[in-house]
């Protein structure tokens, strides 16, 4: 269903293109779109052709109107003759590659949960990031790619998944917080965890003085974005619209303790959950149930980074699978109803449709920054819990 679903709107994206024009088309499905097409990949390559001549890439607009903010690897591809001519077809194959990902991710399933899959792979959260062929693209394929891959009890595609992710880490360093296989404690899944999270530090050291580049050059705005201070940048934008001064929360410690305290609520939650034995959220070991504790992880982790644009709520896509199965096994077990299953469900589906505006970038919207803080709240309630029920029937000891 979910390949199918896929074909017919690459097949409409095109023809529509063509028959009325590519900014009308986007702009049906909630985007708001940018010039050149795919202008994401167009930044890569400027910046990296630039490169190649001796040009520092990480000076403010030196090759392009926007800021290069990604690890400086991306820059070889200047020295292998890649220039902005060449951007149609890195998207092309970028885009293919993650949505070839996904209908892997999803095969297999009914017809109903099929139209749900559909319903989140075309929302403006997701589409934003296909029209302008962003990175986070590639780094999803990988992503599930290493999910579809990963198994507990076979070192060989746990090292697998480990380089996937590795690559991932080097090319964007959003798959660094997939240390989150770890709320599904085991020593595999620690040893998974501590591999990730060494690659990474070594990494990141590695390419210290490009982070502090790359921090200084990623625009921190609540335009279309999410994240832990988004919603305080959003809030001085009506205020100044009605001609009041803004508050100005976001450079305080507010969005900090914020944060802070919806962690606290959440780990009350779970400690509450885990005692009473709730059967809530159960992440199966399955492909499903690794996808979705990448999904989680990396919604968490890019939440308290600040702000991100909403192309990076494709990773909540990951999710899916496994909130599908729930609501399959709740609706075989009369005595769960599966309502908070299918609430979190609801809640993703918000949270994709509901972010940005497809008609201009200003607009400040309070719901879906409701549904961010909720689904933040909600997922970290899930990665709690069930990191407390499995080291809690974690061995403490070998048997003799």
């Amino acid at each position: 269903m979910v390949t199918f679903g896929l074909g017919a709107v690459t097949v409409a994206l095109i023809a529509f293109g063509h028959i009325v024009g590519w900014d009308a088309t986007w702009r049906a499905f909630g985007v708001t779109p940018l010039q050149p097409p795919f202008y994401d990949m167009h930044i890569i390559n400027d910046y990296a052709a630039c490169a190649s001549r001796g040009v520092d890439a990480y000076a403010p607009q030196a090759c392009n109107k926007a800021n290069f903010n990604i690890p400086p690897l991306w820059l070889w591809l200047g020295f292998l003759g890649i220039d902005g001519a060449s951007s149609n077809w890195l998207a092309a194959a970028m885009i293919a590659a993650s949505m070839i990902v996904m209908a892997l991710l999803f095969r297999g399933r009914p017809c109903s949960h099929g139209w749900i899959a559909l319903s989140a792979l075309i929302s403006p959260s997701v589409m934003m990031g296909v029209e302008r062929a962003n990175l986070d693209l590639l780094i999803l394929a990988l992503v599930g790619s290493a999910a579809l891959i990963y198994r507990e009890q076979s070192a060989a595609r746990a090292c697998g998944a480990i380089v996937l992710l590795g690559v991932g880490a080097a090319l964007k360093l959003i798959p660094m917080f997939c240390v989150s296989l770890v709320a599904r404690f085991s020593r595999q899944t620690l040893f998974f965890a501590c591999a990730i999270m060494v690659l990474s530090v070594i990494y990141l050291g590695a390419i210290a003085d490009y982070v502090v580049l790359i921090r200084r050059n990623v625009p921190t705005t609540f335009i279309l974005s999410y994240g832990y201070k988004a919603i305080f940048l959003g809030i001085d934008h009506p205020r100044m619209e009605a001609g009041l001064g803004p508050m100005g929360l976001a450079d305080t410690w507010v969005p900090v303790i914020v944060t802070t305290l919806v962690l606290i609520c959440a780990f009350v939650v779970a400690l509450g959950m885990f005692r009473r034995q709730s059967e809530f959220c159960p992440v199966d070991v399955s492909v499903a149930g690794t996808a979705f504790l990448f999904g989680a992880g990396i919604y968490c982790g890019t939440y308290v980074l600040g702000t991100n644009f909403i192309y990076r709520l494709m990773f909540l896509l990951l999710c899916l699978p496994q909130l599908q199965d729930w609501l399959i096994q709740r609706a075989s077990d009369r005595k769960a109803a599966g309502y908070a299953e299918a609430g979190l469900l609801g809640v993703v589906l918000g949270v994709l449709w509901l972010n940005g505006n497809a008609n201009g970038h200003t607009t400040f919207l309070l719901l879906p920054h409701f549904l961010n803080w909720l689904l933040f709240f909600g997922m970290s309630v899930v990665l709690m819990l069930n990191f407390l029920r499995r080291l809690a029937h974690a061995p403490t000891s070998n048997p003799k």
